[in-house]
């Protein structure tokens, strides 16, 4: 398998896309199919239909991570997009959870809300531009 240039340069990054990866095609599907406590928006029915695109959705994006860690620097546009995505979804349950009655299990720590924000905070601390920012002229003075 060759890995691109930017993989050998940025290993964290790398291996947080992976860890990311691994855990929508597999942590996602299993929370939903077993009903894990918080991840089952039931109010005021369950929707399984909807579920159903979650899982597609967030299974997709997960084979894509894993395969943007070959490279990282080059996937940028899929980590950011991942990034906010996942920000601005977290963000909307987060509010629901708040006001929907009988939803906060899903503000629980092992809660969907919770669950939604890991990808983009640890996508952004291991973001690979972040080992490249040089500081500019004027921080040397």
């Amino acid at each position: 398998m060759h890995i691109g240039h930017g993989a050998r340069r940025d290993v964290p990054a790398s291996i947080a896309l992976i860890a990311m990866g691994i855990g929508m095609v597999i942590l996602y599907p299993k929370n939903l199919i077993v009903g894990q406590y918080g991840w089952l928006w039931d109010y005021p029915a369950r929707h399984l239909a909807f579920e159903h695109m979650l899982l597609a959705v967030y299974v997709t994006l997960g084979v894509f991570l894993c395969w943007a860690a070959r490279d990282p620097l080059r996937f940028e546009p899929l980590i950011n997009f991942t990034i906010v995505s996942g920000a601005v979804h977290a963000t909307v349950m987060l509010i629901d959870a708040l006001r929907m009655p009988g939803m906060h299990t899903h503000l629980h720590w092992r809660g969907d809300v919770v669950g939604t924000y890991l990808a983009p905070v640890v996508l952004t601390i291991f973001h690979p531009r972040r080992r490249y920012w040089r500081p500019g002229p004027a921080a040397a003075l």
